[in-house]
C-alpha cells in the first residue's frame, strides 16, 4: 500500500515561532536547557578577501570554527523576529489577490513566494491584497487612516483594488529588524479556535460561540463579470452558498448597467468554501467569487498568512565590551546554541558574554607580539604549545590567543614567529566556555571586519526553514 504525505507550511511556521519564543529556556528547577549565542571567529585573512571561502559542514571544518571563536554574546528574545521578504508597494503593478482555492503560499526553487499578494506602504503598514480588479494595475497605495476604510479594515481605492490591513511595523522593530530585503512580522499570542465549555464529566464540547472567524468568514465578494442590463430599482439577489452560514452582500450597479462591486453586509462564519450566484429580473451575466478567509480571519496570524519561513537574529558587539580588543579584524561570524560553561557543567551556558580566548601573562621585555601571528613553545617541528595571536596588551603583558594546540608550560619562552618577540610565560587563564560544545547552527564567512574602539557592529542573521 502506497502512502503520500506533505509537510505543510505550518511546520515551518511552528519552527519560526519556536525560535521566537525559545532562544532562552529554563526549567522550573533553574536548570538552563536552551541558550543561543552569536559569536565572532577567525582572524586569519582569506586568500581573496573580496571572495571569502564557502563554509563547510565537514567535522574538520566545524571543529576549526570552534577553535577560532574568541567571543560569544547571548541572543535574547528582544533580538529575534520572524521576517518575510520586504515588498514595497509600487504603482502600476499587478498584484495577485488572495484565493482559498490555490496554494497562495507556493514557493519557488529559492524558497520565496511565487504569488505577489502583500505589500508594505510608505508608512510601514502591511496590507494583503484581497482583490485586484480582474488583473488591473494597482495605482492607489493603500494606507491606514480613520475614515478611509470600509468594513473589516478593507481599503478600496479608485483602482478598485481591495486591501486588507494586517499590521504596522513599529519603530523599534523597524530599526532592529528591517532592511532593504526583509521586514519583521509580529507574532500574536492568541490562538484561533472555537470557545469550549467544560462539562461535569470533564469532556469538552463546542458551544458554537466562535472566536472571530474561526473556521472562515467572507470578507470580500469580488465581481469577475459585471454582466449587463441591471437596474438599481429592480431587486438583485446575491446568494452565498457553502458549508457556513450568515454571509450576505449587496450589489452595486454602475451607470452602464453592469454590477461593479458587491458590498459585504455580513461576513458569516464557519465557511470552508463558498459560491456566489446573482439573480435579477433586470439583468444577467454577472458572476462573482467569495474567497473564504484563513482560520481566524485575515490578519489574525500574520506569520502563517504571509508564508513566513525565515527568522532574523540580531546582535551588537560594542567596542571593548567583554574585554575583546578593538584593534583587530575578523572574518567569521555565526550562531551557536547551548554551548556549555565550565563552572555550570553539564548545563548550558547562561552568562550574557563569554570571552573565549586563552590569556597568557608573560614577562616584561622588548618587542611586541603582532595580531594574527603564530606563537609557540618548544622547538620548531616539535612544539609543545602553539596558538594564533588575537591581540597583545603591552601595558599588562597579556597575550590573547585562539586556535590553541597543547598546554602552555610555565617559565618557558613564548616565541612569536613573525615578530621575533620572546617572552617568558608567567601564568595563564583558559576560558570559562567549553569549546567545542553546543550546536553550530549558522556560519558566515565575511570579508575582514575591522573593529574600532567607538564602533558598534550589528549583525543580522536570517535563517530560512
Amino acid at each position: 500500500m502506497a502512502n503520500k504525505n506533505i509537510l505543510t507550511y505550518n511546520a515551518k511556521v511552528n519552527s519560526i515561532e519556536q525560535e521566537y519564543y525559545s532562544p532562552i529556556a529554563t526549567l522550573s528547577n533553574g536548570r538552563t536547557i536552551s541558550r543561543t549565542y552569536a559569536f565572532l571567529s577567525r582572524v586569519l585573512p582569506w586568500a581573496d578577501d573580496a571572495n571569502p571561502d564557502a563554509p563547510s559542514q565537514t567535522q574538520q571544518y566545524i571543529k576549526n570554527v570552534y577553535k577560532n571563536i574568541f567571543t560569544l554574546k547571548q541572543i535574547t528574545p528582544n533580538n529575534i523576529r520572524p521576517v518575510t521578504p520586504r515588498n514595497d508597494w509600487s504603482a502600476n503593478t499587478v498584484y495577485q489577490y488572495y484565493r482559498d482555492d490555490i496554494d497562495i503560499l507556493q514557493i519557488d526553487q529559492n524558497g520565496f513566494l511565487v504569488y505577489n499578494f502583500y505589500i508594505k506602504n510608505s508608512y510601514d503598514q502591511v496590507f494583503k491584497c484581497l482583490w485586484n480588479n480582474n488583473g488591473a494595475l494597482s495605482t492607489v497605495m493603500p494606507f491606514f487612516q480613520p475614515g478611509t476604510y470600509g468594513s473589516n479594515y478593507i481599503f478600496q481605492g479608485s483602482d478598485n483594488y481591495k486591501w486588507k490591513y494586517i499590521y504596522t511595523v513599529d519603530a523599534g522593530s523597524k530599526r532592529t529588524f528591517m532592511d532593504s530585503t526583509w521586514m519583521p512580522v509580529p507574532v500574536y499570542s492568541s490562538i484561533p479556535g472555537p470557545t469550549f465549555n467544560i462539562s461535569s464529566d470533564g469532556e469538552t464540547y463546542d458551544t458554537t460561540n466562535q472566536v472571530g472567524a474561526w473556521s472562515g468568514d467572507i470578507e470580500v465578494i469580488n465581481v469577475t463579470n459585471g454582466g449587463s442590463g441591471y437596474q438599481n430599482t429592480v431587486p438583485i439577489i446575491v446568494k452565498i452558498t457553502g458549508d457556513g452560514t450568515g454571509a450576505s452582500g449587496t450589489a452595486v450597479v454602475g451607470s452602464n448597467g453592469a454590477i461593479t462591486d458587491i458590498i459585504v453586509t455580513s461576513t458569516g462564519s464557519n465557511y470552508s468554501y463558498a459560491n456566489v450566484t446573482i439573480t435579477s429580473t433586470s439583468g444577467s451575466g454577472a458572476t462573482a467569487i467569495a474567497p473564504v478567509s484563513p482560520m481566524g480571519g485575515h490578519g489574525f496570524d500574520p506569520v502563517s498568512e504571509l508564508g513566513c519561513n525565515h527568522v532574523m537574529f540580531t546582535c551588537e558587539f560594542n567596542g571593548s565590551e567583554n574585554g575583546i580588543p578593538t584593534s583587530i579584524d575578523y572574518t567569521q561570524v555565526g550562531i551557536i546554541v547551548n554551548p556549555i560553561e565550565k563552572k555550570s557543567y553539564p548545563n548550558a551556558a547562561n552568562a550574557s558574554y563569554y570571552n573565549a580566548t586563552t590569556q597568557l601573562i608573560v614577562s616584561p621585555g622588548f618587542g611586541a607580539y603582532t595580531n594574527d601571528e603564530f606563537i609557540y613553545q618548544g622547538p620548531i617541528g616539535n612544539t609543545t604549545f602553539s596558538a594564533t595571536t588575537l591581540n597583545f596588551d603591552p601595558n599588562n603583558n597579556i597575550l590573547y590567543l585562539i586556535n590553541t594546540t597543547g598546554t602552555p608550560v610555565y617559565n618557558l619562552p613564548v616565541y612569536g614567529s613573525s615578530s621575533g618577540t620572546v617572552r617568558t610565560l608567567l601564568s595563564y587563564n583558559t576560558p570559562n566556555i567549553l569549546l567545542p560544545s553546543g550546536y553550530l547552527t549558522y556560519i558566515e564567512n565575511r570579508s575582514a571586519v575591522q573593529r574600532s574602539s567607538d564602533g558598534i557592529e550589528q549583525f543580522k542573521f536570517v535563517l530560512g526553514y
